[in-house]
This record gives structure tokens, C-alpha cells and sequence, in this order.
């Protein structure tokens, strides 16, 4: 498993920030926004309950995108497009990574229609006691 945490990391690395390519820093800027928005489908669940509606949309929009750019990620096109370049940022199936935003967005809907379950609320009943 490690190793292919390791091959994944610098695949991912390579592919986000690979050298020789146009317009350079475009396109990190483009992947460091990329990065965010990773970190926010990671972690939106833990946000307090009102502000998981904004994570629903966000993973909706992203179901729609990948209907409509068949399967593509919207930022790695647009990356791909200022870079002149052919990148595939994931390292998983994105059948896999569907599986994950659908079990995400199951679970921010089960958030949002039940405050009193969601990981901010009980660390915070947590860390206030």
C-alpha cells in the first residue's frame, strides 16, 4: 500500500507541476487552485452544518461536469489547455473517484438534514466538554 501511496504522490506531483511545458505559471496557478478544491472535497464534511449546502453544490456541479466532459475533470481540461499538454492528474479509476464523491455527497446530505451527526458538531460538543 505504501508503494502505491508513493508512486501516487509523485505522479500526482509530476503531473500538477511537470517542467517542461507553456505557460508555466498559468497552469500552477490553475493546479494550485486545483489543489484547494481537492483539499475542500477531502475536508468539507467537517464543516459546521449551515455551510455543507455550499460542499453539496460544489459536489453536484462536479458530477455534472464530469457527465458533460466525459469523465474529465473541468480543471485538469483547463490546465491541459493552457499547459498545451496531455496531463491525467489521478492516479485511481475515475469510476473510483466517483464512488468516493458519491459516498461524500451521501454523507454531506445526511449532514445537512441531521446537524446534531455531523463531524463538526460532535468535535465541537467534544473539544467543549
Amino acid at each position: 500500500m505504501s508503494d502505491f501511496i508513493k508512486r501516487c504522490t509523485i505522479h500526482t506531483y509530476r503531473s500538477l507541476f511537470p517542467n517542461n511545458i507553456k505557460n508555466k505559471g498559468i497552469v500552477y496557478f490553475i493546479n494550485i487552485i486545483h489543489i484547494i478544491g481537492v483539499i475542500f472535497i477531502q475536508l468539507g464534511l467537517f464543516m459546521k452544518p449551515v455551510y455543507i449546502k455550499i460542499y453539496i453544490i460544489y459536489l453536484v456541479f462536479l458530477f455534472v461536469t464530469y457527465i458533460l466532459l466525459n469523465n474529465k475533470c473541468f480543471m485538469t481540461i483547463v490546465s491541459n489547455y493552457f499547459s498545451e499538454a496531455n496531463y491525467n492528474m489521478l492516479c485511481i479509476k475515475m469510476q473510483q473517484a466517483k464512488t468516493v464523491l458519491g459516498i461524500y455527497l451521501i454523507l454531506a446530505i445526511v449532514f445537512y438534514m441531521n446537524p446534531q451527526i455531523a463531524p463538526y458538531t460532535i468535535i465541537k460538543s467534544l473539544i467543549s466538554k
